[in-house]
């Protein structure tokens, strides 16, 4: 099981790094029916802890508090070298976005992307270089 964020194509990175989520017991069991919105989520460092802003995950269906607001933040779990990373390639105005929510054993991890939004001239060259190797192969 594999989210992935479409807004992350626009997007050039230099680092990547695989955190853990923290969730409740129903957005887990949410997300293993249905899928999470990415549109407009980042992650920023508040206090020395990273934290993910607007992924919205459903309503779980059989849930007893169904008064939550889905679209709250939830905290990431890294090492501090990663969050002293984060912190410092943040000061260096690169933006830090989620990629993808992916299941590894039986727990949720999202994977970070650290870098910046290309351009429209970069954006287009992109699609030149793949075009070009789809019709070398």
């Amino acid at each position: 099981m594999r989210y992935f964020n479409k807004d992350s194509l626009d997007y050039q990175f230099i680092d990547k790094f695989d955190a853990g989520i923290a969730l409740t017991g129903a957005d887990a069991k949410s997300l293993r029916v249905q899928t999470p919105q990415f549109i407009g989520s980042r992650i920023e460092v508040i206090n020395g802890q990273p934290v993910l802003f607007n992924l919205k995950i459903p309503v779980y269906k059989y849930s007893q508090n169904i008064e939550t607001d889905k679209t709250l933040e939830r905290n990431l779990l890294l090492s501090e070298k990663e969050i002293a990373k984060l912190q410092s390639f943040r000061h260096q105005k690169y933006m830090i976005i989620p990629i993808a929510l992916h299941l590894k054993g039986k727990w949720f991890k999202v994977e970070i992307g650290v870098g910046r939004k290309m351009r429209k001239y970069e954006k287009r060259q992109k699609i030149k270089d793949q075009e070009l190797k789809k019709t070398i192969h």
